[in-house]
């Protein structure tokens, strides 16, 4: 589950056909706010066993879906995931300049470091160039207004889950993890090298840890 579905491509690229997956861009609910996006996401899986990886924002999502108790849902991954604000900087998310992203006026190798912790990772800036293409300024406004706002969940989820934390996350705080903690009856973290887009970054050692898990 992701923004556009574009993002995921790294990893799309390790998975054989044999195993079957689909990605869900977050473009195809019709609600907006996660706890409806979630309902909405558990008609489409119905009975069907399923583990759910997602990365970043669409981790609320996932977090929802838990609470809705489907036995359909066998494992859970959050990468670089946050169920509250995840950062002080993202308290000001809502009013990013959003122009100088779609005008690509902030340098390659700065966003390459923020997003995947190094400076040299062009290929995936464009990636992520490709990926913002597809989204409007509204709906972005929309999820940053959200996560701005986005407060400590109270609710304990039961689902086996799998926390993936970024050893270079400028966008997530590292106390984004005790949420987890205090929330998920069943929790592994696993500690991975690269930036907050850690799938994009690090997509064969993600690949590894869903190996993991569908290989039980």
């Amino acid at each position: 589950m992701e923004g556009t579905g574009i993002l995921y491509d790294p990893l799309l690229k390790l998975i054989p056909e044999s195993i079957e997956n689909e990605v869900i861009p977050l473009s195809q609910f019709q609600s907006k706010e996660p706890a409806l996006q979630a309902i909405e996401l558990a008609k489409t899986i119905g009975n069907e066993e399923t583990v759910i990886f997602t990365e970043s924002y669409s981790g609320l999502i996932a977090y929802e879906l838990c609470k809705l108790e489907s036995p359909s849902i066998i494992h859970v991954f959050f990468a670089a995931g946050f169920l509250e604000r995840p950062s002080l900087i993202s308290k000001f998310s809502q009013i990013l300049p959003l122009t100088f992203l779609r005008w690509k006026l902030i340098p390659r190798g700065l966003l390459s470091f923020l997003f995947f912790g190094e400076s040299s990772k062009k290929e995936l800036v464009d990636l992520f160039y490709r990926s913002l293409s597809q989204v409007t300024n509204k709906t972005l406004r929309t999820r940053l207004n959200i996560i701005a706002k986005a407060k400590r969940p109270k609710e304990r989820i039961n689902q086996p889950v799998t926390y993936i934390s970024a050893s270079n996350d400028w966008l997530v705080s590292e106390s984004s993890i005790e949420v987890f903690e205090e929330l998920c009856s069943n929790l592994n973290i696993v500690n991975l090298e690269g930036g907050h887009f850690i799938v994009q970054s690090n997509p064969e050692k993600c690949w590894e840890q869903i190996l993991n898990v569908i290989a039980l």
